[in-house]
C-alpha cells in the first residue's frame, strides 16, 4: 500500500471510531452547523476587517497603479553629461519590451505556472499547499503566492502587527491576496511582470533584473542566454542559498530544475532543455566600484539645494520628493568642461603653494599657536562624536594620543599608511593649505565651475561656502558706494597716516608697503589698494552706505558699520563675493548665483524651474566706472601679475585681497563673460605664511584664475566663451579718469620730522601722471 492510501485509510478508521464512540444526534448536527456558520462569519468578518484596513493601510487601485520603486535620482551638467546618481538602492527600471521572452517564461514556469489564467490568487496552488502540508506532512511547499502577491509583498513589505508570527503571517497573506486581486483588476499581466522583475531582490544586494544581469553577467537583460535567465530565476528561491557565485552547485541544480519546468510548460522543447542544461553559464561577476560623482563639492551643495527647493513640493502620494528614492532628474548649471579646467588650475597652484609653504616653515609646525591646534582637535569629527557620546575630556585626550593602524590622506597623492594617533591625523591635516574656486556666467548667475578644495578625498569641507575675512577685495564696495554718493574717480584722498577712534580703541591703519604721504585719486587708490586711502574714503561716505550696497549685492551675515570694514574685516564666502563682483560687468544688476536650472520627476514633469531675479544696484555708468577701476588694477595695479607673469592678455578686471597676517589670500575678477574667484588659506587662521609676501592674494589666489584662463584659452571649443571685450566706456566715464593716480608729498629739505601727517603739504602737479586708459578694444 502506498503512503497516500495508508494516510487515507487511517483517516477513514479515525472517522469510523469517532462515529462509533460519538453517535450523531440532532444536537450534534446543530452544534456542527452552528460551528460552521460561526467559522464562516468569522472568516468573512476577518476578510472585511483586512479589506478595510484594520490591520494596515490597504492601497486603492489608483495607489497601486501609482506605486513606484525606490529609484535613485541623477544630476546632469548643462550639456546633459551625468554628474552622478544618488540612491539608497542602486536600481534602474527595465521596460517589459526589454525583457527576453525566455526570462519571463522561466519565471512563470517556476514561480507561478497559472500566471496568465488566474486573477491574482491561485486557488489551485493554495489547495496543493494545504494538501501537501496538512495531509502529507511535507515541509517547504512554498506559500502558494502568485507573482502578483509576491509583488505586493516586495512593494509594501510585511510590518510586524504584534499578534504573533502565525497570526501576523495569516493576516499578511489575506492582505496580499486582496491587494493582488485589486491590482490585477486594473493592471495588465505584462505590467505586473515588468514591475515584479524591477522590484524583486536578487543576490549580492541587487535590486531588479537590470542590476542583477549586469552584476553577474555584465549584460543587459535582453542579452541574457536561456541558462543565465534560468540561473537568476533559480536564485529567487533564496538569494543567499542559491547565489550563482557563492553557491555554484546549488544554483546549478536549481537552474536545471527551472529549465525542466520550462520544458514541461511547453516553453522549451526537449532538445532546447538539454542544450540549455549543457550550456556554460559564463558567469562574469562584476561589482561596480562606487559610482564616481563628478565635481563632488558641487554635487554636495546641489543635494542640499535640491532638498531645500523640494521641501514645499508635494509628491503625488502627498509627501515631499526624496532625492534618493524618487527618480528625479536634476539639471544643473555646471559645465564639466569648465569644471575640468578649474580643477586642473586649483591642483596645479596648490602644489606650488604647498611646496612654498613647506620651504617657508623650515621644519616648524604649520600652526603658529597651540590654540590653533586645540581648535582643530575640537572641530574634528572624532572629538565631536566622543563628546556627543558622553566621553569626558581626559578620556578623549588619551584616545587622541593612542596609535593605531591608519591612513593619512595626501591631496592628490598616495596616502601615508602606518601606525598613527588621531592627534597625528589632525596635525597632518593642518599642515596642508586649502583652496576654493568658483566661476559663473555673470549675465544670469549660472555657476559653471565649483571647486571646494583641491582633493575631495582629502577634505569634504567646501571652501566655496566657508566664511573668511575678505581683505582688500571688500574695497570694491567702498568705492562703489562712493560713486553712488556722488564722488568722482578723480576725487583726491590723502595717503597720510591718521589715527581713528574705534569702538575697540584707537586704530591707525597703514599701507602694506608702509609707504605713506601724498594723495591718491580715487581710481589710483583702488588700483594700488591703498589701505589708508580706503579708510579715509569710507569716512567720507560713512560706513552705512557701504554696508547697504554690500548687502544688496549679496554679501550676507552681519556687517558692522565701522571704518575697519574698508580693509576687509568682513567675513564672506566665495559664493557671495563672486556673485557680488558679477554685478559690475553685468551693468550694475545683481543676480543671485544659482546651481539648479530645473528638476523633473520620474514622469518627466517639471517640478521646479529656476527663475532669475535681478536687482539694479548701480546705474550703468556707475557700473562701467567700476569696471574701469578694476581694469586698472589688472593693467598696472595689484593684480597686474595676471599680465606680466602669466601672460593673460585678454580684457580682464579684478581685485586681490589679503587679510591680516596673510591668513587669507583672495582674488575675484572677470572676463567679459565670466566672473570667478579664488581663495587660499589654512584650515584655520593660525595656519599661514608668517613673513614675506608668499601668502598674499596676488601670489596665492590670483594664479588659480590665471591658470584657469590659460586652460580656457587653449581649449578651442571654449575660448569664445570668455567673451571678446567689455562694453566701451562712454566719453564721460573716460574723462572722469583724467587725473594723476598719485601725487607724492612735497620734499622739504628743512623738515626735521619726516613722518608724514595729515598736515603735510601736498605738491600740486600738472596733469602729467594721467592714467593711460585702454580704448575699449
Amino acid at each position: 500500500m502506498n503512503p497516500i492510501s495508508q494516510r487515507l485509510a487511517g483517516a477513514r478508521t479515525r472517522i469510523r471510531r469517532w462515529r462509533t464512540e460519538r453517535p450523531i444526534t440532532f444536537y450534534s448536527l446543530s452544534a456542527l452547523l452552528a460551528l460552521s456558520l460561526t467559522g464562516i462569519v468569522a472568516v468573512v468578518g476577518l476578510l472585511l476587517l483586512v479589506n478595510y484596513g484594520a490591520f494596515g493601510h490597504m492601497p486603492s487601485e489608483q495607489e497601486l497603479l501609482d506605486y513606484r520603486n525606490d529609484v535613485g535620482s541623477e544630476a546632469f551638467d548643462v550639456n546633459g553629461e551625468s554628474l552622478g546618481r544618488f540612491f539608497k538602492q542602486d536600481r534602474e527600471e527595465t521596460d517589459y519590451s526589454e525583457l527576453p521572452e525566455h526570462l519571463v517564461h522561466a519565471l512563470v514556469a517556476t514561480e507561478d505556472s497559472r500566471f496568465y489564467t488566474h486573477s491574482g490568487i491561485d486557488w489551485e496552488a493554495y489547495g496543493r499547499v494545504a494538501y501537501r502540508t496538512i495531509l502529507m506532512g511535507e515541509d517547504d511547499q512554498g506559500g502558494g503566492s502568485t507573482l502578483s502577491q509576491q509583488l505586493i509583498k516586495n512593494a509594501y513589505g510585511r510590518p510586524e502587527l504584534g499578534y504573533g508570527p502565525r497570526v501576523d503571517l495569516l493576516l499578511h497573506k489575506l492582505r496580499e491576496g486582496i491587494l493582488a486581486r485589486r491590482l490585477e483588476a486594473v493592471m495588465p499581466k505584462e505590467e505586473v511582470m515588468e514591475r515584479y522583475l524591477n522590484t524583486v531582490s536578487f543576490p549580492s544586494n541587487t535590486f531588479g533584473i537590470a542590476a542583477a544581469s549586469r552584476r553577474y553577467f555584465q549584460r543587459e537583460p535582453d542579452e541574457l542566454t536561456v541558462r543565465q535567465a534560468a540561473s537568476l530565476v533559480a536564485s529567487l528561491k533564496g538569494t543567499t542559498s542559491y547565489d550563482p557565485r557563492r553557491a555554484t552547485e546549488r544554483n546549478a541544480r536549481r537552474t536545471d530544475l527551472v529549465l525542466t519546468l520550462m520544458g514541461r510548460a511547453g516553453y522549451l522543447s526537449p532538445e532546447e532543455v538539454t542544450e540549455a542544461q549543457a550550456d556554460d553559464l559564463c558567469l562574469a561577476y562584476y561589482r561596480e566600484p562606487a559610482r564616481v560623482v563628478q565635481a563632488p563639492h558641487f554635487t554636495q551643495e546641489m543635494k542640499k539645494q535640491t532638498a531645500r527647493l523640494l521641501s514645499g513640493t508635494q509628491h503625488r502620494e502627498g509627501r515631499p520628493y526624496n532625492l534618493y528614492t524618487d527618480n528625479l532628474r536634476i539639471y544643473t548649471t555646471l559645465d564639466l568642461r569648465y569644471q575640468q579646467h578649474a580643477e586642473r588650475a586649483v591642483v596645479r597652484q596648490m602644489k606650488i603653494v604647498q611646496r612654498s609653504f613647506e620651504r617657508h616653515l623650515r621644519g616648524r609646525d604649520a600652526w603658529e599657536t597651540e590654540a590653533s591646534l586645540r581648535g582643530a582637535i575640537r572641530n574634528s569629527d572624532r572629538w565631536r562624536t566622543g563628546q556627543a557620546a558622553g566621553i569626558d575630556s581626559l578620556a578623549l585626550v588619551e584616545a587622541f594620543n593612542t596609535k593605531m593602524a591608519m591612513e593619512l590622506p595626501i591631496p592628490n597623492g598616495e596616502p601615508l599608511v602606518g601606525q598613527f594617533s588621531p592627534l597625528d591625523s589632525v596635525k597632518h591635516s593642518l599642515s596642508y593649505l586649502r583652496a576654493g574656486f568658483l566661476v559663473l556666467d555673470h549675465a544670469d548667475g549660472a555657476v559653471r565651475a565649483w571647486v571646494g578644495g583641491s582633493d575631495f578625498n582629502f577634505s569634504h569641507y567646501d571652501h566655496v561656502t566657508s566664511r573668511r575675512q575678505t581683505g582688500s577685495t571688500f574695497k570694491a564696495f567702498v568705492y562703489a558706494a562712493a560713486l553712488m554718493e556722488g564722488f568722482d574717480p578723480c576725487y583726491r584722498i590723502s595717503n597720510s597716516l591718521r589715527t581713528y577712534a574705534d569702538e575697540d580703541g584707537p586704530w591707525t591703519p597703514h599701507n602694506s608697503d608702509w609707504v605713506h604721504g601724498g594723495t591718491y585719486s580715487m581710481h589710483g587708490a583702488l588700483t594700488h589698494s591703498s589701505n589708508v586711502a580706503a579708510v579715509k574714503m569710507i569716512m567720507e561716505t560713512t560706513p552705512e552706505p557701504v554696508v547697504e550696497i554690500a548687502h544688496t549685492m549679496g554679501i550676507g551675515g552681519e556687517i558692522r558699520p565701522i571704518p575697519s570694514i574698508a580693509l576687509g574685516t568682513v567675513e564672506s564666502t566665495l559664493y557671495e563675493m563672486v556673485g557680488a563682483y558679477a554685478t559690475f560687468p553685468n551693468g550694475g544688476r545683481h543676480t543671485e548665483p544659482y546651481v539648479i536650472s530645473r528638476i523633473e520627476n520620474g514622469d518627466g514633469e517639471v517640478i521646479y524651474e529656476h527663475e532669475a531675479v535681478s536687482t539694479a544696484v548701480l546705474e550703468e555708468e556707475q557700473a562701467a566706472t567700476m569696471v574701469q577701476l578694476l581694469r586698472n588694477a589688472v593693467e598696472r595695479g595689484t593684480a597686474s601679475r595676471l599680465r606680466w607673469e602669466y601672460g593673460v592678455l585678454r580684457p580682464s578686471i579684478g581685485k586681490t585681497g589679503t587679510t591680516q597676517n596673510m591668513a587669507d589670500g583672495w582674488f575675484v575678477g572677470s572676463t567679459p563673460a565670466l566672473t570667478g574667484g579664488a581663495w587660499v588659506g589654512g584650515e584655520n587662521t593660525g595656519v599661514r605664511f608668517r613673513s614675506g609676501d608668499l601668502g598674499n592674494g596676488a601670489r596665492s589666489a590670483l594664479p588659480i584664475w590665471a591658470y584657469f584662463l590659460q586652460n580656457m584659452e587653449n581649449d578651442t571649443a571654449l575660448v569664445a566663451q570668455l567673451g571678446d571685450d567689455f562694453p566701451k566706456i562712454s566719453d564721460e566715464v573716460r574723462e572722469s579718469f583724467r587725473c594723476s593716480e598719485f601725487i607724492p608729498p612735497v620734499q622739504i629739505v628743512e623738515e626735521i620730522d619726516e613722518t608724514p601727517t595729515e598736515d603735510t603739504p601736498e605738491q600740486v602737479l600738472p596733469v602729467s601722471n594721467v592714467a593711460t586708459l585702454p580704448d575699449g578694444r
